[in-house]
């Protein structure tokens, strides 16, 4: 595989700080590392930190491209501009192919923080490494590996399985059962094997580990498995839900109690920042700080969307739907033109131009909370623990509480699925959720989109078949 090569051409090296609030640092070495690089316990830190860089979706298309993907395909946004706009129509309009290059990006990221996390396993056998570091980086190499491969397992199903940096590269896929089975195993080690508290933010924890176990259960349809591992992360009462939901996005509250799972982005660095914001407002919206800039593109709501929120609902205050302009002074109304703008991440006042830093929400406690009340619903229909669940959520929001009467497990899961929609719009979860409820490729039917059934799943990239000719593409392409 181009992208597999086990030799570091550059690596994102992050350094280690003894609190869970401190943040990774990022620094950049050659391939001419020190000696040391694979012998001392800081050496082999920088490789397992560049694991971690590349497991955050390191690069600017890497940070953001989950978004459109996530969502497109589902008929949550359209958008329009810029040189994206061709690739997002073909998001839009299934017609997308094995040279999409944002499905190239990340595949890229998930392999190289693969490859990095197998080097430092590799380099683990070290009779100068003390037990304990031995022990908390393998486990958190465990994570690494087991989050990458779900992750690629969501996007284009069975993938090679790369367990050592001693492996051929031109790997073929694994069987359906053996991809299954090694995340599920690498995810349960790390869960058991992690510590309680993570040694910097943006590291995992053992309930990290739990919720992307969890998240991986549900999406696999293994019902009270993933009921079981979302109590795990409930039980051990190091998350809530915040009051305000829009407290959650705050730049100024990053890693607060309600984010499991984020994904550190600094807006200072073109390899660690994302740039969302810069893909959803026009060039004349009045953006928050005079150094934010935007591209010409424009990623937007529609109407029966934002519309179906009651009234009292709180999580309609992270959409806009008109601003005033800036080029003219007019009011451009978004809502009843099906362009309303999704709104989750506040403008970065230190970032650099499109280059912004604010983390990117991955697994929140409200997820776990409707992850479970799906699994429960799933393994004995309506009750009351699973409507209890959905209303921790729908009570923060200021929506009407649930009603236990009246309910079937049918109409539970459409209305779980329902308030997922609500709850995570524009946060990458809506192609995973529709899948595992067997509803994308008909509901995209029924908006005249070109959807066939091999479409749940993306293609390999091309450049990976033309230079792995042990490779085969997913049905359809």
């Amino acid at each position: 595989m181009k992208n597999f090569r086990y030799t570091i051409i550059f690596s994102i090296l992050l350094g280690m700080f003894p609190s869970c609030e401190d943040r990774l640092e990022e620094e950049v070495f050659s391939e001419l590392a020190p000696s040391t690089l694979f012998t001392s316990e800081e050496g082999l830190n920088t490789v397992l930190n560049a694991a971690y860089a590349y497991s955050h979706r390191a690069g600017l298309v890497e940070s953001w491209a989950p978004y459109w993907l996530g969502c497109m395909p589902t008929g949550e946004v359209w958008g329009a501009g810029g040189s994206i706009e061709s690739l997002w129509v073909q998001l839009i309009d299934y017609t997308w192919d094995s040279n999409h290059s944002q499905m190239l990006s990340v595949w890229t990221v998930y392999f190289n923080a693969i490859r990095d996390a197998n080097i430092v396993l590799d380099n683990l056998d070290n009779d100068a490494f003390s037990d304990e570091f031995k022990q908390r980086t393998e486990a958190e190499v465990h994570f690494i590996r087991g989050w990458a491969y779900s992750e690629l397992y969501k996007l284009f199903g069975r993938v090679p399985l790369y367990m050592s940096s001693t492996d051929d590269p031109l790997l073929p896929r694994a069987t359906d059962e053996e991809t299954r089975a090694f995340i599920e195993q690498e995810l349960n080690l790390a869960a058991s094997t992690l510590p309680v508290e993570a040694p910097a933010f943006g590291r995992a924890n053992q309930s990290i580990a739990q919720a992307v176990l969890a998240k991986y259960y549900l999406n696999t349809r293994q019902w009270q498995q993933a009921a079981d591992a979302a109590q795990q992360v409930i039980n051990s009462n190091r998350y809530s839900l915040l009051p305000n939901y829009a407290d959650v996005f705050d730049i100024g509250n990053e890693g607060n109690m309600e984010l499991i799972w984020a994904l550190p982005k600094d807006g200072a660095s073109t390899t660690a920042s994302q740039s969302v914001n810069a893909l959803i407002f026009a060039p004349d919206y009045p953006v928050g700080f005079s150094n934010n800039s935007v591209f010409a593109a424009r990623t937007y709501l529609f109407d029966d969307f934002v519309n179906s929120f009651e009234a009292t609902d709180t999580r309609t205050g992270q959409i806009i739907t008109e601003y005033v302009s800036i080029a003219n002074g007019e009011v451009v109304q978004g809502l009843g033109n099906d362009q309303s703008h999704p709104f989750k991440l506040p403008w970065d006042p230190a970032s650099v131009a499109f280059f912004a830093g604010n983390d990117i929400p991955v697994i929140r406690y409200s997820d776990i909370l409707l992850t479970r009340a799906e699994a429960l619903n799933e393994v004995s229909g309506p009750t009351g623990e699973v409507i209890d669940l959905i209303n921790e959520v729908r009570n923060r929001a200021g929506a009407t509480p649930l009603d236990f009467v009246g309910f079937s497990t049918e109409s539970l899961r459409d209305a779980i699925l329902q308030e997922r929609e609500w709850e995570f719009y524009f946060e990458g979860n809506s192609r995973e959720d529709q899948i595992r409820q067997g509803v994308m490729i008909s509901r995209a039917q029924a908006r005249g989109r070109n959807a066939q059934d091999f479409h749940v799943l993306f293609p390999i990239p091309q450049v990976e078949l033309d230079a792995n000719s042990a490779l085969e593409q997913n049905p359809g392409y």
